[in-house]
């Protein structure tokens, strides 16, 4: 009878689930890259496209809805006053008739562009109520009359003559001082106009630099 012991092979292959491991190891996402169910086909470029075109639609649309329609407003005030209005670098407020304020600057003033809006703006009048007429001759006619002067002017570069704008506050009624015509602002613009100008008249100046 023998006495060897029997011996164990050992095998020099690599284990099955140590080489799958190594593999998962080497890219855990592999099943994903190469799942046969993920596709990117017509429709979903279809998507996409419309999706770009619906947001570059919505960003246009946006523009021209905030954008400020000058059309009816150079019209009526002429394109210079409008220029004026627009790129007027030094702008006072005087009091006229019923009015009793002193002359401010409203140069520096932080509203003074929704000031410019409201009045470049042609969807905040009432044209239907156009007259050839002048507001100081409005501000003559109606009780308890609130009336006021805006000039533009361009001291510095020139580019173009001191525009005058006269206001009746408590109707809205707006027109250019050579009295040649009028026209009200809307129902929405007129209180916010007269609040914002009613602030500033009660701003007290000592100096009032008038320079055409």
């Amino acid at each position: 009878m023998s006495n060897a012991s029997p011996t164990t092979a050992v095998s020099t292959e690599p284990d099955v689930s140590e080489k799958g491991a190594g593999n998962v190891g080497d890219d855990r996402h592999a099943d994903k890259y190469n799942d046969p169910r993920a596709s990117f086909g017509w429709k979903a470029w279809a998507t996409m496209i419309a999706i770009m075109v619906g947001g570059a639609v919505f960003a246009l649309s946006s523009i021209y809805v905030r954008r400020t329609r000058l059309e009816e407003t150079t019209r009526f005030w002429g394109s210079e006053t409008i220029t004026a209005i627009q790129l007027g670098d030094h702008v006072m407020l005087l009091p006229q008739e019923g009015a009793d304020f002193d002359a401010v600057e409203l140069t520096a003033f932080p509203g003074l562009g929704h000031l410019r809006r409201a009045l470049l703006d042609e969807r905040h009048y009432q044209w239907s109520s156009e007259e050839q007429a002048g507001v100081t001759d409005y501000c003559g006619e109606v009780e308890d009359p609130l009336c006021v002067r805006l000039e533009f002017s361009d001291p510095t570069l020139k580019r173009f003559d001191t525009a005058r704008v006269d206001i009746e506050l408590n109707s809205g009624m707006v027109g250019p001082s050579d009295q040649s015509r009028r026209v009200k602002v809307n129902d929405r613009v007129q209180p916010a106009l007269k609040h914002q100008i009613g602030l500033l008249m009660r701003v007290k100046q000592k100096r009032y630099d008038r320079r055409d």
